[in-house]
């Protein structure tokens, strides 16, 4: 990973931009962990020996969206935001991002030639650009080929359910499947958006109380009884590291540390409901530059040097990433990488990960209502109401 091709930044910059001077300190406020930041840190690294008179700092924040939310506009926070492309029209409107049209030679010619059409869409909001895109991710199943084999992996909603309920049952103290099903808006997207109902419109527009959503919700209640009771990313990630999950619903993050972890794993998509494929968000990782950013040029410098073709294909093949960068997904080395053609499979069923912001306004109430429903304190009908009425008095206070 230290020994990495420069791949030349290029463009000029317009004389009304900040003017590149490779000096002085970057920090990026990220959510990167494990085996995932390792091959990310590298980068960085290579770009400080390179120009030794910068210094990047990485800052993992849990909570990063709120970190920043609260720190910007306090005039506080990093130079640049490293985070999911769902944030950036609400980070807009809050005044956290700036545009980068026109630093350090981006444009949307330049945006174009580099990277796919989905992840220029995602960073581009009011017809600015405001990220540049990093990978494209979506979750799916992943399995573990020594507690399951290819040929009984659930191809229908049902048959995932069926699995569910027949597994532990056969291997004490194990189970079927696991994911988040307890209070995560975006790891059960999938069942909402595959049963036919959705979170919100860009108008703002919610979907919470139609028909699909319902049934998604309560097909995701379904594997009460099935699935660990205190249920989240964490217990699930740990039961499929220490080989007591057959399956995993996750994303391509996960599989550096699941390999670590010496899971015999494969990939496979999601299971079909109603004859059709289910729907998980397919997201942007983006990297902004923040309102507060004391040298936007090098700030954006930073940004290419990490998203340009070489990099990408360095961290496609230490983390097993899809590459918003299409020079590098083009490169035979990532097109032989199963985890990228796996990944890739499910992209291709998804549904974009609404950078409008009013996403905002839908995670915690959707999150809310999933708990209320799993914990068995309300019914579908009556959390979804709530949810309803929660993520209107939100939308309300964005237009």
């Amino acid at each position: 990973m230290l020994t990495m091709v420069v791949a030349a930044c290029g463009g000029t910059t317009p004389n009304n931009s900040p003017t590149l001077t490779r000096s002085g300190t970057i920090t990026i406020w990220h959510n990167w962990e494990g085996t995932y930041l390792d091959a990310k840190k590298a980068i960085f690294d290579t770009y400080s020996k390179q120009y030794p008179n910068v210094t990047i700092n990485l800052v993992h924040k849990p909570d990063l969206t709120s970190a920043v939310t609260t720190a910007v506009p306090a005039g506080q926070g990093p130079d640049v935001i490293a985070w999911v492309d769902d944030v950036v029209g609400k980070f807009v409107k809050l005044e956290i991002i700036k545009p980068i049209d026109g630093i350090d030679g981006v444009d949307m010619s330049y945006m174009n030639a580099n990277f796919s059409k989905a992840a220029v869409d995602a960073d581009t909001f009011d017809g600015k650009i405001y990220g540049m895109p990093e990978t494209v991710e979506a979750i799916t199943m992943i399995y573990n080929k020594d507690l399951i084999t290819a040929d009984k992996l659930p191809k229908t909603t049902d048959d995932l359910l069926a699995l569910a309920k027949s597994y532990p049952q056969a291997h004490t103290g194990m189970y079927g499947v696991v994911w988040n099903t307890r209070n995560d808006a975006y790891f059960n997207a999938p069942w909402i958006y595959g049963f036919g109902g959705y979170y919100v419109k860009a108008d703002g527009t919610d979907g919470l109380t139609t028909a699909g959503t319902k049934a998604g919700f309560n097909y995701i209640s379904s594997f009460r009884g099935s699935i660990p009771a205190g249920v989240d990313y964490g217990v699930a990630d740990t039961l499929f590291k220490e080989k007591k999950a057959a399956i995993i619903i996750n994303g391509p993050w996960s599989v550096a540390d699941y390999g670590k972890a010496g899971v015999n794993f494969g990939l496979a998509t999601l299971p079909t409901a109603n004859g059709k494929a289910v729907s998980p968000f397919v997201g942007v990782k983006t990297l902004m530059v923040s309102a507060n950013a004391a040298n936007p040029a090098l700030a954006v410098d930073v940004i290419k040097w990490f998203d340009n073709k070489d990099n990408e294909i360095a961290q496609s093949v230490a983390n097993k990433e899809i590459p918003a960068n299409k020079l590098a997904l083009a490169d035979p080395t990532v097109q032989a990488i199963a985890e990228v053609k796996g990944f890739g499979a499910q992209v291709a069923n998804g549904v974009p990960l609404p950078n409008t912001p009013f996403m905002g306004a839908l995670w915690d109430p959707v999150a809310k209502a999933l708990e209320a429903v799993w914990t068995g304190k309300q019914s579908v009908d009556s959390a979804l109401n709530d949810a309803h009425t929660a993520a209107q008095n939100n939308i309300a206070q964005l237009k």
